[in-house]
């Protein structure tokens, strides 16, 4: 598995289409979550990209910074973690989200990190050091639920 990580500006055509594609193929056509994706963090996002040897994108997850304010949190953040279908269960998932919290803290200082999690993926994300701190909200029709992962 090749991992990268890429600013917005440093992103060429071919890859931000992959990226785009990746995230409607896993949101989109495999949850069938209808949502606003472009929503304007990309360009001061980073994006962290998890690629088999051959090239294929499997995995993504975007970075954004405590000062972003993203969601409206006062912490550093990360979203649209996904994987796509072929490559679960093999921990990439995981993976992505220790990279994206371990760069958080290496670029911010600070190593807190708040997420809106969707509920169904609530173990996945305490089994790697989040804890709940909200009751059961939706976005785009979807249960999730605020989880704060305090650094170590």
């Amino acid at each position: 598995m090749q991992f990268q990580f890429y600013q917005f500006s440093q992103l060429d055509t071919q890859t931000l289409y992959e990226i785009l594609a990746h995230r409607f193929e896993v949101f989109v056509i495999g949850q069938g979550n209808i949502y606003r994706d472009l929503d304007g963090f990309d360009q001061r996002a980073t994006h962290l990209l998890a690629r088999e040897e051959g090239g294929a994108l499997l995995g993504y997850v975007r970075l954004l910074p405590s000062w972003l304010h993203y969601d409206g949190y006062a912490e550093n953040s990360f979203g649209r973690l996904s994987v796509k279908e072929s490559a679960r269960g093999r921990g990439l998932g995981a993976q992505l989200v220790r990279m994206a919290c371990r760069r958080l803290a290496e670029d911010t200082g600070d190593p807190a990190v708040r997420i809106s999690a969707m509920s169904y993926l609530e173990k996945f994300y305490r089994d790697l050091g989040f804890e709940r701190t909200s009751e059961e909200f939706t976005i785009a029709g979807v249960p999730h639920v605020t989880m704060l992962y305090p650094g170590k």
